[in-house]
């Protein structure tokens, strides 16, 4: 299974990385033989629905604003049918995999001022307007975060640590 998932999720993150876009037939088959897999060896169908269910949920008013692909949380999803409800773990290391490289990111760029006034500007704007809008990223985009990139390593973290 741990093959098969980092066979899926280099596929995603390749995808990701070209075309800022992770295709719905990937994800799709990623399911499907993930699914199989998991039938295969027993796996209950309410713990895969428990893995499918809680990162859509988790994830889902990310999207709606704008700060999470619909690709990404599809790849989450996939990734939770093995994990059952330890798809939490995969969550919550993927956003910290993820908070490390936006950091890394900022530094390299030398960014995290111009970065926190547009959050600060975002923030304002929602209190001022007393509703949360989708957020706007003033930067082309060229300069997006790749989530799957942590999705990836929060998997390899899991697997190295025995998560798994």
């Amino acid at each position: 299974m741990v093959l098969w998932m980092l066979i899926y999720l280099t596929l995603a993150v390749m995808y990701d990385w070209r075309d800022f876009q992770i295709p719905n037939w990937l994800n799709v088959w990623g399911a499907v033989i993930t699914a199989g897999i998991c039938v295969q060896k027993g796996l209950e169908a309410s713990a895969m629905a428990a893995g499918v269910l809680i990162p859509f949920v988790c994830c889902i008013g990310l999207f709606r604003l704008g700060m999470l692909g619909g690709g990404d949380i599809k790849v989450l999803m996939v990734c939770g049918i093995p994990l059952g409800t330890y798809v939490t773990r995969l969550l919550i290391l993927s956003f910290l995999w993820n908070g490390v490289i936006a950091v890394c990111i900022l530094w390299k760029r030398r960014s995290f001022c111009l970065r926190f006034t547009y959050l600060r500007q975002y923030i304002s704007a929602c209190l001022r307007d007393r509703q949360i809008d989708s957020y706007r990223n003033p930067d082309d985009g060229s300069k997006y975060l790749h989530f799957t990139y942590g999705i990836f390593l929060a998997y390899c973290t899991m697997f190295t640590g025995g998560l798994l």
